[in-house]
């Protein structure tokens, strides 16, 4: 229907047209109520005649119109206006009049027309992504998902961006379409993107899961605020298309043109939350639009550093110019001279050349968790560490001048290499230990204890390794000739700080570069680079957002964030940066979970790394019967590495790794999930025999990880049952529920079992402590025998032991073996060996004894390393009637890295593009 200016719709008096879009006619209204202006809707009639669809329209007006957000256009009034030949006064529901909407009237010009002008400046687009996340995050909150989020219904105003027709949203939780369904789902025509033929409106900004006729959700509102952050940035959208057909097929199939090729100096972090945002998968997108909003503020805090960096600079450049103006025209002519003859005899500089090292048939790069590559100090060598055939990593040299590379005896199952200043050397960790090999052959020789539990180490020139012995510690230090570590520095509680790792000793001996980790941050993309002197202890921040900083002889630290190498200036006398950090490498693998990247520069300018982006270990959650065949447990796919069965076999408890672990807890019967409370990190859950309880480690209130015990439903306040020294890990509970026994990961010790009884005053004893590692303690059904891991005989193993002894152990594995799960009869002891899942017969009632293992089934294992990666891995329980197995299995997102890439002269390209004033 279309209204005249003097129109009455009610209290409503209509002044003139505003607009048509896929919602109806709009008009620009005078409330004569309130005596204001305001903008009114009038609905299409097939949604106005539908009792159905009015009714349930109206009530999710209701919730729409409780949404108050300084950038959503509020909505409020919903009315009704007598169709032709009507009553006056049509009663509510008769179909017999036309519903219409009454909302804020804004001034200004919508998104949509604003970029028929071309692209935005970065400031004001990330400015206005920033409003719309926290718009979409307040009506998020309240259940309401928009589904139809376009440019042309952002409108600009001199208050910043408004977000309208939430009246097309989807009130999660109803269980039903909302009223306008067949809108929202339907291309808009309105404005031609290109010329005839093309797609319009708003399929351009349509979600995979929309396109497919799935249902929608907040992830779904995400997608199109990630297109038309695209597009904002660059002017173009992020799928084209000259059919429908050809558009459905880009959005599904296609990834857009990074921004960078489009808007060079693109932030590399707005390019990957764009990238996220626009994943085919909803759970590959962000959580939540609120986690976008932050992402976004701190993207604007990075451009606005850069920026002022280049404002303080300006003027000064400007007024040094002008000094020296006069000079040079005095001596023009006598520069000349001298230039035209240093020209004649100054050499080029020398020249970038890049190229590929192949690792060799078969070989991956190990997982990046540990960085797998270096390079010797002179540039002439690089060693790293990979997998062959399915087997443990070994390391690997490729002297530069050569076309292939060579193993370095004795590294099996190796990983994480790192020079000796003088190039010499190269040391590792394998077998529990710090190690170091000479290059020139020999065997290894062992430093100290070590777990690859391990966040970095750096070998100085005084001789001393500095390192952080595991993921929630400070810095240690130890002489590479041996001998017993010693701390360094201690994470700050009082500042929420968890672990100072990746230590790179500046030269001179006397500095260090460290990434400081805290409880607030969910990526190490977010860390702190601080430099620690070592004599005092004193730390300065050089950088917030930013991981593994490596200080480079131009006058340069490059650090790694959201799969990029960037680097600023650094004053190596006052230990101060002196410029603002700048893009230097795109695409390099690195682990924002740990904080690590794969690349390694020489102090002859070479750079090597691994080409990729962010890794991230992607896991699936499976159930296996005893003859191999498998089928989902959950449609989960995250990087979980830990996995613990309920008494009852109805739920599952499982560790979702990242910069700050989770705990999910899964209903099996129901297919729900919810987080365990969190505020630091959860993870290893074990459930109490009773099921009523989850015993897990964690490092809230500083410190740490201790063992906490919370309630499985996660109601009440989590009850602290250690306060540890060093990192402690669940293993089980006793069948009477009165003894604990966990792990302790101790640097001067290796891993160690305790037992904690529950019983006032009661303190954890050691009950297994050697020169050799053990962990993964395991309570008998009977609560006689303690089944643990251990690798005294060099390869890892599972043993039984009597509780609380002493007593005879006894080897169950044979070829090797980790993660014993006991059958809840007693009968059968399983344990993995890599691939395999293993089961031995045993008794324990006359004594204990264990038959032949044979091989029940195998499945791929969740790491290639084997069980060296994380030796605690709990990658599989067992059901309570033995019939099947709940499984960790591999989900790659991509696949591993099959060659490196070398840059020679790296050092020409990073000084022109970050000038140090030298």
């Amino acid at each position: 229907m279309s209204l005249a200016a003097g129109t009455r719709l009610g209290p409503y008096e209509i002044q003139a047209a505003i607009g048509a879009g896929g919602m109806g006619e709009v008009y620009k209204a005078r409330d004569t109520r309130l005596d204001r202006s305001v903008a009114i809707k009038v609905l299409p009639a097939q949604v106005s005649a539908d009792p159905e669809r009015r009714a349930r329209f109206e009530r999710e007006a209701k919730t729409i119109a409780g949404l108050t957000h300084p950038h959503i256009c509020t909505l409020y009034d919903v009315g009704e206006h007598p169709s032709a030949g009507s009553a006056s006064s049509p009663q509510a529901g008769s179909g017999q009049a036309t519903l219409y909407l009454v909302m804020e009237h804004l001034t200004g010009q919508t998104l949509a027309e604003r970029l028929q002008k071309g692209p935005l400046p970065l400031e004001q687009a990330l400015s206005i992504a920033t409003e719309i996340a926290d718009a979409l995050a307040a009506a998020h909150r309240q259940g309401v998902v928009h589904r139809d989020l376009k440019p042309g219904n952002v409108m600009l105003t001199k208050a910043g961006a408004k977000l309208l027709d939430f009246g097309l949203a989807k009130l999660k939780g109803h269980g039903e379409q909302p009223a306008a369904a067949h809108l929202a789902s339907a291309p808009t025509q309105s404005t031609p993107l290109t010329g005839e033929g093309m797609i319009v409106g708003t399929l351009q900004y349509m979600a995979p899961e929309q396109v497919e006729g799935k249902a929608a959700d907040a992830r779904t509102d995400l997608w199109a605020l990630g297109a038309i952050l695209y597009e904002m940035a660059t002017g173009k959208h992020a799928f084209e298309g000259t059919s429908a057909a050809s558009l459905i097929g880009a959005i599904m199939g296609a990834e857009p043109p990074a921004l960078a090729t489009l808007q060079p100096l693109t932030p590399p972090a707005l390019d990957r939350l764009v990238r996220q945002c626009l994943a085919k998968a909803p759970d590959d997108r962000p959580d939540t639009a609120h986690d976008v909003a932050n992402d976004l503020r701190w993207i604007v805090d990075t451009a606005a550093t850069t920026t002022r960096w280049a404002g303080v600079a300006a003027p000064r450049r400007t007024r040094e110019r002008r000094l020296w103006v006069c000079a040079l025209a005095l001596t023009a002519v006598a520069a000349g001279i001298l230039v035209w003859s240093v020209m004649r005899t100054t050499a080029p500089p020398p020249r970038v050349t890049r190229s590929v090292i192949p690792l060799g048939a078969g070989r991956t790069l190990t997982m990046p968790a540990l960085p797998a590559v270096a390079l010797s100090p002179d540039g002439t060598r690089a060693v790293y560490a990979a997998e062959e055939g399915g087997g443990p990593p070994r390391l690997y040299v490729r002297a530069l001048d050569q076309l292939t590379a060579t193993p370095l005896q004795g590294t099996e199952g190796a990983v994480y290499p790192f020079f000796s200043p003088d190039g010499r050397w190269v040391a590792f960790i394998a077998a529990g230990k710090l190690k170091r090999v000479a290059l020139s052959g020999g065997a290894p020789v062992s430093i100290c204890d070590m777990t690859l539990d391990m966040r970095g180490a750096n070998w100085g020139p005084d001789g001393t390794i500095l390192f952080t012995p595991t993921m929630a510690a400070g810095v240690w230090r130890v002489s590479s000739a041996g001998g017993t570590p010693q701390a360094v520095t201690t994470p700050d509680v009082a500042r929420r700080e968890k672990t100072h790792r990746w230590p790179e000793m500046l030269p001179g001996g006397k500095a260090a570069l460290v990434t400081v980790g805290s409880a607030d941050i969910s990526s190490f993309d977010d860390a702190r680079i601080e430099v620690l002197l070592l004599g005092t202890g004193e730390r300065r921040l050089l950088v917030e957002g930013g991981t593994y900083a490596r200080y480079v002889p131009t006058g340069h630290v490059v650090y790694a964030r959201a799969g990029s190498l960037l680097a600023m200036p650094f004053d190596l006398d006052t230990l101060t940066v002196t410029g603002a950090p700048i893009l230097v490498v795109r695409d390099v693998t690195t682990a924002p979970q740990y904080g690590s990247a794969a690349f390694g520069v020489a102090r002859d300018g070479s750079l090597v790394y691994a080409a990729g982006e962010e890794w991230m270990p992607r896991n699936r959650l499976v159930w296996v019967d005893r003859s191999g065949k498998m089928q989902p447990a959950t449609e989960d796919r995250r990087a979980v590495f830990f996995v613990r069965l309920s008494p009852d076999g109805k739920s599952l408890a499982a560790t979702v790794d990242s910069a700050m672990n989770e705990e999910w807890i899964y209903d099996l019967v129901r297919g729900t999930s919810r987080r365990l409370p969190s505020g630091w990190d959860n993870w290893e859950a074990i459930w109490t025999r009773d099921g009523r309880q989850l015993t897990f480690s964690s490092s809230r209130g500083g410190g740490p990880d201790s063992l906490f015990l919370q309630a499985a439903d996660g109601s009440g306040e989590a009850e602290r049952l250690t306060t540890a020294e060093h990192v402690q890990l669940a293993g089980s509970w006793s069948p009477n529920g009165h003894v604990l026994a966990f792990t302790e990961v101790d640097p001067a010790t290796g891993f160690d079992i305790w037992v904690l009884v529950r019983e006032p005053e009661a303190k954890p004893k050691v009950f297994l402590r050697t020169r050799f590692n053990e962990w993964s303690p395991q309570f008998s059904p009977d609560g006689r025998w303690l089944a643990y891991v251990s690798d005294e005989s060099r390869h890892v193993e599972v043993y039984v032991q009597p509780f609380p002894g002493p007593g005879t152990r006894f080897q169950v594995s044979i070829g090797g073996g980790e993660d014993p799960v006991w059958a809840r009869d007693g009968r059968e002891l399983y344990y993995r060996r890599g691939a395999d899942l293993m089961v031995a017969g045993v008794t324990t009632t006359a004594g204990f004894s264990a038959g032949q293992p044979r091989l029940l089934f195998r499945v791929p294992p969740v790491s290639k390393l084997a069980g060296l990666f994380a030796p605690w891995l709990g990658s599989f329980d067992v059901a309570p009637d033995g019939r099947r197995f709940v499984m960790i299995v591999p989900d790659e997102s991509r696949p591993p890295a099959t060659e490196l890439t070398l840059v020679q002269n790296w050092f020409e390209e990073l000084k022109a593009k970050v000038p140090t004033g030298r």
